[in-house]
């Protein structure tokens, strides 16, 4: 879903135009570099910790600022689990 997001694109619409080796370069990317709109949510959790320490409140982490999942939570992604909830059914171009 992430990914749809950050190319502006129905999730319906990315599964024809991505390949399946496609699909994975870009999550590779995605989890390496961090897509765009995950680097400014960590700038603005930044920002709000800065004003948080300067208005005389609690040292608080970073992560208190963050709307991440739970430390208990996997972090591994079952491809094919990923695959049926978006529908995505790589076709060979021809």
């Amino acid at each position: 879903m992430d990914l749809a997001l950050e190319f502006g694109l129905p999730v319906g619409v990315l599964s024809r135009l991505l390949t399946e080796r496609e699909f994975r370069a870009w999550d590779r990317y995605a989890r390496r570099k961090m897509l765009p709109s995950r680097r400014v949510e960590l700038y603005l959790a930044q920002i709000a910790r800065y004003i948080a320490q300067t208005m005389g409140g609690a040292d608080a982490p970073l992560s208190a600022f963050l709307f991440d999942p739970q430390p208990d939570a996997p972090d591994e992604v079952d491809l094919d689990e990923m695959k049926k909830a978006f529908g995505f059914n790589p076709q060979r171009k021809q």
